[in-house]
């Protein structure tokens, strides 16, 4: 056997949010039939810990929004950056793939170059959207760049930069079938005729102190309005249901902590919850996606510190947030940003989905649109990042 053969290749990863994680866990599993003696390590979640990944710390650390809550949690990251440079410096990977957190793992992959190490990022970031002269800077820093839009690619033409289109892993999932619908119904206890409203505040704590009471207390409206509505609130693997509970009683009136305490709350079961929602209220972001692709209608909302959001709507040049508005091409599902994501104008979103069949189905059939744009890959990921291992001596 060749000193090539015998030697086992080693990555860095580095995540730092409950759906960089998911990204970074089928990543992973997919490398390991390839590669079964694949070492890796950086920073993970549960998803990524559970194919073998080393974590520093907690991904939870890495993941903030806005201006304003990065200079807040500015020394812990300047902390960990600095551990994690030191960490590849010593273990010297022979591949760094960062996920999503551009502004992060930038820094990290100019000194990953530095060392000669390659370099793949992971979820292009939002050049389509806001600051398009970073597609040349990103051309120089990074070896490879995974897209998981087809739209993203037009950014980067002519820049030298090799982008692969590799699809969304939530497009590859089967969708939801009646048994499993009617399994996840019965294990919630719903009656004929009920209806289910799924709350989705998010997966950072960030997010969550901004839009959960908001969220549960529109939920209120409807569920008033509607008796046969039952509510259901997602818990991100990344919280705990004590999170909820100390946002709720820290940023809720009387009224909204009385209602919360009447929703059930399920723990990592959102695929699931989506199999069988009739409606849901969703915080911008991956989720969104999920939530389209099981054909779920719903209503998005999104708030952010506010001197983040005066500066973000200056310089942001696309007309939509949500993801399956911005894939669709066009205003599929409701958007209420900053001041407008108010609980009556939210209540008064989820009834007309709840009431009118027609707006309801006008979502589902976007839905399956987009379905189709984003289940034709040109490359799975893995296979890109296998040829970088093979190019190594693997």
């Amino acid at each position: 056997m060749s000193a090539a053969q015998q030697r086992v290749p080693r990555i860095m990863m580095v995540a730092g949010e409950a759906s960089g994680d998911n990204l970074g866990g089928e990543l992973l599993a997919e490398l390991r039939r390839v590669f079964p003696t694949l070492e890796s390590f950086g920073v993970g979640g549960t998803r990524m810990i559970g194919q073998g990944l080393e974590s520093l710390c907690d991904l939870n650390e890495l993941s903030v929004i806005g201006l304003v809550e990065v200079v807040r949690r500015l020394p812990r990251l300047v902390r960990r950056h600095r551990q994690l440079t030191a960490l590849m410096a010593a273990q010297r990977p022979d591949l760094l793939i960062t996920i999503d957190l551009p502004d992060f793992n930038f820094l990290l992959a100019r000194r990953a170059k530095a060392l000669g190490i390659p370099r793949i990022h992971y979820v292009g970031p939002q050049v389509w959207a806001w600051r398009a002269g970073r597609v040349q800077k990103l051309a120089r820093l990074l070896s490879h760049l995974l897209v998981l839009f087809p739209f993203e690619l037009d950014s980067y033409t002519g820049s030298g930069l090799p982008v692969t289109f590799v699809g969304h892993p939530l497009a590859s999932r089967p969708q939801p079938d009646p048994e499993q619908r009617l399994a996840m119904r019965h294990a919630l206890g719903l009656r004929d005729g009920e209806r289910l409203l799924l709350l989705l505040p998010g997966s950072r704590l960030g997010e969550i102190r901004r839009h959960l009471a908001i969220m549960v207390a529109a939920c209120r409206r409807v569920v008033e309005a509607s008796p046969g509505v039952r509510p259901v609130l997602a818990v991100a693997d990344t919280l705990t249901v004590e999170d909820l509970q100390a946002v709720i009683a820290l940023e809720a009136d009387a009224q909204t902590r009385d209602f919360f305490s009447r929703i059930g709350l399920r723990h990592g079961e959102t695929g699931s919850l989506l199999s069988c929602a009739d409606v849901a209220l969703a915080s911008s972001g991956t989720v969104t996606l999920e939530a389209a692709l099981s054909g779920t209608p719903m209503s998005v909302l999104y708030r952010v510190n506010r001197l983040t959001y005066e500066i973000g709507r200056r310089v942001i040049r696309v007309g939509h947030i949500a993801l399956p508005n911005l894939v669709a091409g066009r205003s599929l599902v409701p958007e209420r940003i900053q001041d407008a994501a108010t609980p009556e104008i939210l209540a008064a979103d989820l009834r007309a989905l709840l009431d009118d069949g027609e707006s309801a189905a006008r979502q589902r059939v976007g839905f399956a649109e987009i379905r189709g744009r984003l289940a034709q890959p040109a490359r799975r990921p893995a296979e890109v990042v296998g040829d970088w291992l093979r190019a190594a001596g693997f």
